[in-house]
């Protein structure tokens, strides 16, 4: 229950925007193309819980100044009777920043949310 609580604090802070500072390669419209991107989304895709409960949001991650702020992926589930972790953070390049909620990637920090995938045969209210 609790990492629900995390989840949808999150979401409600995500939403969709741009920058100036953000790196050119990271287009939105075509993100799930990015190949690190396609390779996850497909390894989530291999698994029943992946097929049903899978989904994928992007925001823009905020650590201090604004010309540091960068475009970050990652990775919900809404699975009912599944024990999650805290989704890992990606930046455009595939990189893992951290795990939402430690290693200083705090909730606040995240704005700007938009669902830009979900797996096959979804079944989330997202």
């Amino acid at each position: 229950m609790k990492s629900y609580i995390y989840l949808f604090a999150f979401l409600g802070l995500l939403a969709f925007s741009c920058s100036d500072d953000q790196d050119p390669s990271c287009d939105v419209e075509n993100a799930i193309d990015m190949p690190w991107l396609a390779e996850l989304i497909e390894e989530k895709e291999k698994y029943l819980i992946g097929q049903d409960y899978s989904f994928l949001y992007t925001g823009i991650y905020k650590p201090g100044a604004m010309k540091n702020q960068r475009r970050v992926f990652l990775f919900g589930n809404c699975c009912p009777g599944c024990l999650m972790t805290p989704p890992a953070i990606y930046d455009c390049n595939g990189e893992v920043l951290g795990q939402l909620g430690t290693e200083g990637i705090e909730w606040e920090k995240i704005t700007d949310s938009e669902v830009i995938w979900k797996s096959s045969n979804n079944s989330c209210n997202i």
